[in-house]
Protein backbone atom coordinates (compact mmCIF):
# COMPACT_ATOMS: atom_id res chain seq x y z
CA UNK A 1 0.00 0.00 0.00
CA UNK A 2 1.53 4.04 -0.36
CA UNK A 3 -0.02 6.78 1.20
CA UNK A 4 1.40 9.60 3.42
CA UNK A 5 2.64 9.29 7.15
CA UNK A 6 -0.11 11.41 9.48
CA UNK A 7 1.44 9.81 13.42
CA UNK A 8 4.84 8.34 13.90
CA UNK A 9 5.03 6.69 17.53
CA UNK A 10 7.72 5.63 18.73
CA UNK A 11 6.77 4.53 21.93
CA UNK A 12 6.41 0.93 24.01
CA UNK A 13 5.39 -1.86 23.89
CA UNK A 14 5.19 -1.83 20.23
CA UNK A 15 5.68 1.37 17.36
CA UNK A 16 3.22 2.85 15.36
CA UNK A 17 2.79 4.25 12.18
CA UNK A 18 -0.52 5.93 11.02
CA UNK A 19 -1.03 6.83 7.07
CA UNK A 20 -3.63 8.18 5.07
CA UNK A 21 -4.24 6.22 1.74
CA UNK A 22 -6.79 6.67 -0.47
CA UNK A 23 -10.16 4.19 -0.74
CA UNK A 24 -12.27 3.04 -2.67
CA UNK A 25 -14.00 6.12 -4.81
CA UNK A 26 -11.13 8.61 -3.58
CA UNK A 27 -12.29 8.53 0.30
CA UNK A 28 -9.49 9.04 2.29
CA UNK A 29 -8.66 6.11 4.73
CA UNK A 30 -5.78 6.30 7.80
CA UNK A 31 -4.45 3.21 8.36
CA UNK A 32 -2.92 2.41 11.53
CA UNK A 33 0.56 0.16 10.79
CA UNK A 34 2.08 -1.52 13.99
CA UNK A 35 5.49 -2.85 13.89
CA UNK A 36 7.37 -4.12 16.76
CA UNK A 37 9.00 -2.92 19.98
CA UNK A 38 11.72 -0.47 20.18
CA UNK A 39 14.20 -1.98 20.85
CA UNK A 40 14.32 -4.52 18.09
CA UNK A 41 13.28 -1.25 15.62
CA UNK A 42 16.52 -0.30 16.63
CA UNK A 43 18.21 -3.52 16.33
CA UNK A 44 17.09 -2.85 12.54
CA UNK A 45 18.42 0.54 12.06
CA UNK A 46 14.93 2.26 13.33
CA UNK A 47 15.34 5.40 15.30
CA UNK A 48 12.04 7.91 16.45
CA UNK A 49 13.08 10.08 13.88
CA UNK A 50 13.15 7.44 10.74
CA UNK A 51 9.82 8.88 9.80
CA UNK A 52 8.18 13.05 9.51
CA UNK A 53 4.55 13.83 9.39
CA UNK A 54 3.97 14.18 5.48
CA UNK A 55 6.30 12.15 4.30
CA UNK A 56 5.46 9.47 1.31
CA UNK A 57 5.76 6.05 2.40
CA UNK A 58 5.20 2.92 0.29
CA UNK A 59 5.05 -0.25 3.13
CA UNK A 60 3.87 -4.16 2.65
CA UNK A 61 2.47 -6.36 5.83
CA UNK A 62 -0.46 -8.43 6.65
CA UNK A 63 -3.61 -7.16 6.17
CA UNK A 64 -6.42 -7.31 9.62
CA UNK A 65 -8.47 -10.45 9.20
CA UNK A 66 -11.25 -7.95 9.12
CA UNK A 67 -11.33 -6.45 5.82
CA UNK A 68 -12.84 -3.53 6.94
CA UNK A 69 -10.52 -2.79 9.07
CA UNK A 70 -7.47 -0.21 8.28
CA UNK A 71 -5.25 -1.87 10.85
CA UNK A 72 -1.92 -3.87 9.21
CA UNK A 73 1.18 -5.08 10.45
CA UNK A 74 4.52 -4.35 8.45
CA UNK A 75 7.09 -6.44 7.00
CA UNK A 76 8.92 -3.33 5.33
CA UNK A 77 8.54 0.11 4.44
CA UNK A 78 10.24 2.27 1.50
CA UNK A 79 10.63 6.26 1.59
CA UNK A 80 10.26 8.18 -1.31
CA UNK A 81 14.28 8.03 -2.47
CA UNK A 82 13.42 3.92 -2.43
CA UNK A 83 15.54 3.51 0.79
CA UNK A 84 13.58 0.62 2.45
CA UNK A 85 13.62 -0.35 5.81
CA UNK A 86 12.39 -3.70 7.03
CA UNK A 87 10.95 -4.29 10.64
CA UNK A 88 13.30 -7.47 11.71
CA UNK A 89 17.28 -7.41 11.62
CA UNK A 90 17.63 -10.42 9.83
CA UNK A 91 15.31 -9.20 6.61
CA UNK A 92 17.48 -5.96 6.58
CA UNK A 93 20.49 -7.45 6.66
CA UNK A 94 19.80 -9.71 3.37
CA UNK A 95 18.26 -6.58 1.75
CA UNK A 96 20.96 -4.87 2.43
CA UNK A 97 22.98 -7.66 0.79
CA UNK A 98 21.22 -8.62 -1.98
CA UNK A 99 21.08 -4.74 -2.89
CA UNK A 100 25.41 -4.57 -3.01
CA UNK A 101 24.95 -1.99 0.19
CA UNK A 102 27.13 -1.04 3.15
CA UNK A 103 25.84 -3.07 6.45
CA UNK A 104 26.06 -0.88 9.27
CA UNK A 105 27.91 -2.58 12.10
CA UNK A 106 24.83 -3.04 14.10
CA UNK A 107 23.24 -5.11 11.69
CA UNK A 108 27.04 -7.13 10.72
CA UNK A 109 26.66 -10.73 12.30
CA UNK A 110 29.34 -11.93 14.08
CA UNK A 111 30.43 -8.72 16.18
CA UNK A 112 33.51 -8.81 18.08
CA UNK A 113 32.63 -9.48 21.94
CA UNK A 114 34.74 -9.10 24.35
CA UNK A 115 34.13 -11.57 28.10
CA UNK A 116 33.21 -10.59 31.22
CA UNK A 117 35.94 -10.05 33.75
CA UNK A 118 33.59 -10.08 36.65
CA UNK A 119 29.94 -10.09 37.66
CA UNK A 120 28.74 -6.49 36.92
CA UNK A 121 29.69 -5.42 33.63
CA UNK A 122 28.64 -5.90 29.89
CA UNK A 123 25.56 -6.33 28.04
CA UNK A 124 23.18 -9.34 27.96
CA UNK A 125 20.77 -11.42 26.28
CA UNK A 126 19.07 -14.63 27.11
CA UNK A 127 19.76 -17.97 25.86
CA UNK A 128 18.08 -20.84 26.56
CA UNK A 129 20.02 -23.57 28.75
CA UNK A 130 21.58 -25.35 26.27
CA UNK A 131 23.26 -22.21 24.66
CA UNK A 132 20.56 -21.94 21.91
CA UNK A 133 17.66 -19.37 21.28
CA UNK A 134 15.43 -19.34 24.26
CA UNK A 135 11.91 -19.93 23.97
CA UNK A 136 9.62 -16.83 23.94
CA UNK A 137 6.91 -17.28 27.11
CA UNK A 138 3.44 -16.40 26.23
CA UNK A 139 1.44 -18.42 29.30
CA UNK A 140 1.72 -19.51 32.41
CA UNK A 141 2.33 -23.26 31.15
CA UNK A 142 6.01 -23.44 32.59
CA UNK A 143 4.68 -22.98 36.30
CA UNK A 144 1.70 -25.03 36.11
CA UNK A 145 3.61 -27.48 38.68
CA UNK A 146 4.41 -25.17 41.23
CA UNK A 147 2.90 -25.56 44.60
CA UNK A 148 0.62 -22.73 44.07
CA UNK A 149 -1.42 -21.82 46.83
CA UNK A 150 -5.47 -21.71 45.97
CA UNK A 151 -5.14 -18.12 44.90
CA UNK A 152 -2.59 -18.56 42.27
CA UNK A 153 -3.83 -21.75 41.09
CA UNK A 154 -7.65 -19.73 40.30
CA UNK A 155 -5.64 -17.38 38.48
CA UNK A 156 -3.02 -19.85 36.26
CA UNK A 157 -6.41 -21.64 35.18
CA UNK A 158 -8.01 -18.39 33.91
CA UNK A 159 -5.33 -17.13 32.24
CA UNK A 160 -6.22 -14.00 29.60
CA UNK A 161 -3.67 -12.62 27.43
CA UNK A 162 -6.11 -9.39 27.71
CA UNK A 163 -4.54 -9.34 31.19
CA UNK A 164 -1.15 -8.53 30.15
CA UNK A 165 0.08 -5.26 32.11
CA UNK A 166 1.59 -4.45 29.51
CA UNK A 167 -1.92 -3.23 28.30
CA UNK A 168 -1.69 -0.96 30.97
CA UNK A 169 1.98 0.08 30.81
CA UNK A 170 2.78 -1.52 33.90
CA UNK A 171 6.44 -3.03 33.59
CA UNK A 172 7.17 -5.16 36.36
CA UNK A 173 10.04 -5.07 38.10
CA UNK A 174 11.95 -8.27 39.59
CA UNK A 175 11.47 -11.22 39.49
CA UNK A 176 9.43 -11.50 36.24
CA UNK A 177 11.42 -8.68 35.02
CA UNK A 178 14.56 -10.79 35.40
CA UNK A 179 13.58 -13.29 32.57
CA UNK A 180 12.62 -11.22 30.08
CA UNK A 181 13.50 -10.79 26.45
CA UNK A 182 14.69 -7.31 26.37
CA UNK A 183 18.55 -7.01 27.02
CA UNK A 184 20.33 -5.89 30.15
CA UNK A 185 22.93 -3.83 30.43
CA UNK A 186 25.05 -4.11 33.45
CA UNK A 187 27.53 -1.56 35.19
CA UNK A 188 29.64 -0.81 38.31
CA UNK A 189 30.30 2.85 38.90
CA UNK A 190 31.64 2.43 42.26
CA UNK A 191 32.76 0.28 45.08
CA UNK A 192 29.09 0.06 46.38
CA UNK A 193 26.57 -0.35 43.72
CA UNK A 194 25.86 -2.43 40.48
CA UNK A 195 23.22 -0.87 37.99
CA UNK A 196 21.53 -3.23 36.05
CA UNK A 197 19.61 -1.22 33.04
CA UNK A 198 17.26 -3.06 30.68
CA UNK A 199 15.54 -2.08 27.51
CA UNK A 200 12.17 -0.53 28.19
CA UNK A 201 12.75 -0.06 32.31
CA UNK A 202 11.37 3.16 33.33
CA UNK A 203 14.70 3.44 35.92
CA UNK A 204 17.25 0.90 36.47
CA UNK A 205 17.65 -1.61 39.33
CA UNK A 206 19.93 -0.87 42.09
CA UNK A 207 22.16 -3.35 43.90
CA UNK A 208 23.96 -1.97 47.03
CA UNK A 209 26.89 -4.01 47.74
CA UNK A 210 27.89 -5.15 51.16
CA UNK A 211 31.13 -7.00 52.48
CA UNK A 212 29.26 -10.05 53.42
CA UNK A 213 25.68 -10.94 54.07
CA UNK A 214 23.65 -8.78 55.98
CA UNK A 215 21.97 -9.91 59.10
CA UNK A 216 18.64 -11.10 59.02
CA UNK A 217 19.00 -11.10 54.90
CA UNK A 218 15.79 -11.39 53.54
CA UNK A 219 13.68 -9.30 56.34
CA UNK A 220 11.67 -6.84 55.45
CA UNK A 221 12.69 -3.12 55.25
CA UNK A 222 11.98 -0.45 56.40
CA UNK A 223 10.68 2.46 53.93
CA UNK A 224 7.23 2.24 51.35
CA UNK A 225 7.84 -0.84 49.30
CA UNK A 226 8.58 -0.15 45.28
CA UNK A 227 8.11 -2.57 42.00
CA UNK A 228 12.00 -2.95 42.27
CA UNK A 229 12.22 -3.19 45.72
CA UNK A 230 15.37 -3.10 48.35
CA UNK A 231 18.23 -5.41 46.84
CA UNK A 232 21.44 -5.83 49.06
CA UNK A 233 24.70 -7.84 47.24
CA UNK A 234 27.44 -9.81 48.73
CA UNK A 235 30.32 -11.65 46.67
CA UNK A 236 31.48 -15.25 47.96
CA UNK A 237 33.74 -17.37 45.61
CA UNK A 238 33.55 -14.88 42.60
CA UNK A 239 29.67 -15.66 42.81
CA UNK A 240 26.96 -12.15 43.59
CA UNK A 241 24.97 -13.15 45.83
CA UNK A 242 21.38 -10.56 46.32
CA UNK A 243 18.66 -10.12 48.82
CA UNK A 244 15.59 -8.14 47.91
CA UNK A 245 12.80 -7.42 49.84
CA UNK A 246 10.29 -4.61 49.96
CA UNK A 247 8.50 -5.50 46.27
CA UNK A 248 5.64 -3.92 45.69
CA UNK A 249 2.82 -6.73 44.97
CA UNK A 250 2.14 -6.28 41.09
CA UNK A 251 -0.18 -8.28 38.31
CA UNK A 252 2.33 -11.20 36.53
CA UNK A 253 5.27 -9.85 39.03
CA UNK A 254 6.20 -13.73 39.38
CA UNK A 255 5.80 -14.87 36.08
CA UNK A 256 3.44 -14.81 32.84
CA UNK A 257 -0.08 -14.80 34.28
CA UNK A 258 1.07 -15.21 38.03
CA UNK A 259 0.83 -11.99 40.36
CA UNK A 260 3.26 -11.21 43.16
CA UNK A 261 2.10 -9.94 46.39
CA UNK A 262 3.87 -7.72 49.34
CA UNK A 263 5.13 -10.70 50.64
CA UNK A 264 7.48 -11.51 48.01
CA UNK A 265 11.08 -11.86 49.08
CA UNK A 266 14.09 -12.98 46.90
CA UNK A 267 16.98 -14.18 46.74
CA UNK A 268 19.47 -14.59 43.41
CA UNK A 269 22.80 -16.11 42.78
CA UNK A 270 24.54 -15.17 39.69
CA UNK A 271 28.05 -16.64 38.28
CA UNK A 272 29.99 -16.17 35.31
CA UNK A 273 30.76 -19.30 32.91
CA UNK A 274 32.30 -20.08 29.49
CA UNK A 275 35.74 -17.61 29.73
CA UNK A 276 33.03 -15.02 31.00
CA UNK A 277 30.81 -14.94 28.18
CA UNK A 278 27.62 -16.70 29.83
CA UNK A 279 26.25 -15.62 33.40
CA UNK A 280 24.16 -17.50 35.53
CA UNK A 281 21.21 -17.13 37.54
CA UNK A 282 19.60 -19.25 40.41
CA UNK A 283 16.49 -17.77 41.77
CA UNK A 284 14.14 -18.63 45.04
CA UNK A 285 10.86 -17.34 45.13
CA UNK A 286 9.45 -16.61 48.90
CA UNK A 287 5.55 -15.69 48.50
CA UNK A 288 3.17 -17.48 51.10
CA UNK A 289 0.18 -15.71 49.09
CA UNK A 290 0.66 -17.40 46.21
CA UNK A 291 3.14 -19.81 46.95
CA UNK A 292 3.00 -22.66 49.60
CA UNK A 293 6.23 -23.06 49.28
CA UNK A 294 9.58 -21.51 47.70
CA UNK A 295 10.60 -22.24 44.59
CA UNK A 296 14.14 -21.81 43.03
CA UNK A 297 14.74 -21.63 38.93
CA UNK A 298 17.33 -21.03 36.56
CA UNK A 299 18.16 -18.81 33.74
CA UNK A 300 20.90 -17.49 31.99
CA UNK A 301 22.43 -14.81 29.26
CA UNK A 302 25.25 -14.46 27.16
CA UNK A 303 27.18 -11.65 26.20
CA UNK A 304 26.69 -9.27 23.05
CA UNK A 305 28.43 -6.75 22.01
CA UNK A 306 27.93 -3.40 23.59
CA UNK A 307 25.01 -1.36 22.50
CA UNK A 308 22.47 1.05 22.99
CA UNK A 309 19.57 0.59 25.54
CA UNK A 310 16.13 1.56 23.99
CA UNK A 311 14.18 3.91 26.23
CA UNK A 312 10.53 4.81 24.92
CA UNK A 313 7.53 6.06 26.67
CA UNK A 314 4.61 3.34 27.57
CA UNK A 315 1.59 5.01 25.88
CA UNK A 316 -1.77 3.48 26.67
CA UNK A 317 -2.81 4.30 22.93
CA UNK A 318 0.08 2.37 21.70
CA UNK A 319 -0.67 -0.77 24.13
CA UNK A 320 -4.26 -0.50 23.39
CA UNK A 321 -3.80 -0.24 19.09
CA UNK A 322 -4.29 -3.51 18.35
CA UNK A 323 -7.77 -3.76 20.35
CA UNK A 324 -8.57 -0.35 19.27
CA UNK A 325 -6.70 1.28 16.13
CA UNK A 326 -8.47 1.00 12.57
CA UNK A 327 -11.75 1.07 12.71
CA UNK A 328 -13.50 4.23 10.85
Amino acid sequence: MQGVVTAYLWRAPHVYLKAKVLGDHGKPIEYAIELTNPMSMLRAGWSKTTWSIGERIVWEGTHDRDPKRAYMGLNWAEKADGERLYVMAEAQRRYLKREGKEIPYHLQEGKATAPARAIGEGTWSRIAADGGRFKHIYSPEPIENWPLTEQARRQVDNFSEADNPLNRCIVNGPPRAMLTLPKFQWTRPDAGRILIDRDLWPQKRVIHLAERAPAGAGEPLPGAPSPFGHSVGWFEEGELHVATTGIVGEPWGLFWGLDSSDQLILFERYWLSEGGLRMNLEMTIEDPAMLTQPVTLTHQWRKIADSAIAHAECSLENANFFLTAGYN
